[in-house]
């Protein structure tokens, strides 16, 4: 289950970061995983170093909250601490990200998670908050987005596209 929160926490920040990928816009250079921590027995923090080119002005990505679902059933929940992101930079940040499986969720689940690795009926659901020069924040809701989708970096970069353009509006 850890592998599949650090894949699916790891593809989300690609999903959010990379898709503003147009000529004017950021772009993800690179995502790791710097560190996992186990919190007990169902929760896990771990810090991500995203690296992000930014040539527009200053933004903060100042939340994101998910839940990650298997047809229809709440696996795993997570959330994302905030990323500020200078003007025109090109730097890595860090990210820091904490999630916890769900009550109903066992052992004999996780193991079955492990071992297929097959994400096919899994989604997530997203609230990202974004806030912009001027203090102007927007938040983003998306349902049901697949994370195999989420995994193919020209349907992130589509979606966060989509993102870009309606903050432009």
């Amino acid at each position: 289950m850890k592998r599949l929160f650090l894949l699916v926490t790891a593809a989300l920040v690609l999903f959010l970061a990379a898709g503003c990928s147009t000529e004017k816009g950021l772009n993800v250079t690179s995502c790791s995983v710097a560190s996992v921590t186990p919190n007990g027995l169902r929760a896990l923090k771990a810090v991500l170093k995203v690296g992000i080119v930014n040539p527009m002005s200053n933004l903060t990505i100042s939340r994101i909250d998910g839940v990650i679902n298997d047809s229809g059933r709440e696996i795993a929940n997570f959330t994302t601490g905030k990323i500020r992101v200078a003007r025109k930079s090109n730097k890595v940040y860090p990210l820091t990200c904490e999630g916890a499986i769900a009550k109903d969720v066992g052992l004999t689940d996780l193991l079955k998670y492990a071992s297929t690795r097959d994400f096919s009926g899994m989604t997530v659901d997203l609230n990202v908050k974004v806030r912009f020069m001027l203090g102007i924040c927007k938040t983003f809701r998306f349902k049901d987005l697949r994370i195999t989708d989420l995994m193919e970096p020209s349907v992130a970069a589509a979606y966060l596209d989509l993102i870009v353009q309606e903050t432009m509006i």
